[in-house]
């Protein structure tokens, strides 16, 4: 059940439950603030705040009370202690609402190595300095000025729920818990804020990440006929996994690809080492399962090399021309781009709620996402919260 007006959802005594302020607002006082809001400040504001793999709950409850202010109902779902997801309602969601999606945390940046120092929010040339400007505190303010401006006008026709998630940036963990901890509502379209340059795409690829070990018998250097070493089958799997061609081709997308990101085995020289492993990123496109990519490799690997799964999210794409897709393009006035390169809290989000499509369109640039010096053009943040209130206003 989505909550009624009024009063928020939650589980009393289910460890990290979704509650309203309960526990997070004995350590935080939440001020009431007009709901007159200014996205460049805004952005400002959550940037200035460290959400690096932790305090997400600080960005969560500055928009929160924002939102609130605004007539949203809200949910808090906490999955580790200072790590909180927010979930704001708009209108009666109960049935195919359209979901607002993005993410509160940020990479690690290292102070030293900046111009403008990562939680400076500073402004020069147009544009704004700072870790998350770009991915993505600027695509989340955008999204929480506009919803604030679409209820200034009164009940939203279409109900809108508006999910800012703790976690993403490590695997989409803050997404994963609150799906597996709160019923929420789903069966319509949902928009995520992901940095795309203010322009529309419609999916991306998913991520199968895998650690390959072996183990050997350990001899003398000079002896490797008395050993057996554990490098030597995933060493022909590196190979054989950059020369063949994995299954599964999309026609937008292309093709599975494998990346060995890292190798470690043996000791020390002269030793032949009795244990290795590496691990494997695996891109998977729509049309082929994680769990038929998982056999092909362990027939790839042979019978020496043991498979564990570490990280299995989906590949999401929709129909370019299905309507918020299309409402969106005309909306940005851009050409589209393809289909992103990372992976977002799409992968969770659009099969647990059951979205009948997924549009990307957020005003940070993919290519400054996780880099020193991050940042994001004024102009830009401005224009995504012009295009999202028109979007809510129009898509009825």
């Amino acid at each position: 059940m989505y909550p009624p007006a009024g009063r928020a959802h939650g589980r009393a005594g289910h460890a990290g439950a979704a509650y309203r302020d309960r526990s997070i607002s004995r350590g935080a006082r939440v001020h009431r603030r007009p709901v007159v809001i200014d996205v460049v400040e805004l952005t400002r504001e959550l940037v200035r705040l460290d959400t690096a793999g932790a305090g997400e709950e600080h960005a969560a409850l500055l928009v929160g009370a924002i939102l609130e202010s605004a007539g949203a109902r809200l949910e808090y779902d906490t999955f580790a202690p200072g790590r909180s997801t927010l979930v704001a309602h708009a209108g009666d969601t109960s049935d195919s609402p359209l979901v607002l999606s993005g993410h509160l945390d940020t990479v690690p940046a290292d102070p030293a190595l900046w111009v403008h120092g990562p939680l400076s929010a500073d402004i020069a040339n147009g544009r704004l300095y700072g870790r998350g400007s770009s991915d993505m505190k600027s695509g989340v303010a955008a999204l929480v000025t506009a919803l604030v401006r679409h209820l200034k006008r009164g009940v939203p026709a279409r109900g809108v729920m508006l999910i800012l998630s703790a976690a993403e940036e490590t695997g989409c963990e803050g997404v994963q818990h609150l799906v597996d901890h709160l019923s929420l509502p789903g069966g319509g379209p949902m928009l995520i804020a992901e940095p795309t340059s203010n322009r529309v795409t419609t999916g991306h690829k998913g991520a199968f990440w895998l650690r390959a070990s072996a183990t050997g018998v350990s001899a003398h250097g000079s002896r490797p006929d008395l050993g057996v070493s554990a490098i030597t089958p995933l060493a022909r799997l590196a190979v054989r996994l950059a020369e063949e061609v994995l299954p599964g081709v999309h026609p937008v997308m292309g093709g599975t690809t494998a990346n060995v990101g890292t190798f470690s085995g043996g000791i020390q020289t002269n030793l032949v080492p009795d244990t290795a492993s590496m691990t494997i990123d695996i891109r998977l496109v729509p049309g082929i399962s994680s769990a038929e990519i998982l056999a092909h490799v362990q027939a790839l690997a042979g019978p020496e090399v043991a498979l564990q799964v570490l990280l299995d999210r989906a590949p999401v794409y929709s129909e370019p021309h299905a309507p918020l897709a299309a409402l969106a393009r005309e909306i940005a006035g851009t050409e589209p781009r393809s289909p992103l390169s990372y992976f977002t809290d799409a992968s969770v989000l659009s099969e647990a709620l059951g979205c009948t499509e997924t549009v990307f369109l957020g005003p940070g640039n993919p290519d400054a996402a996780h880099t020193t010096n991050e940042s994001c053009p004024i102009e830009r943040i401005e224009r995504a919260a012009e295009m999202y209130e028109e979007i809510l206003a129009r898509f009825v």
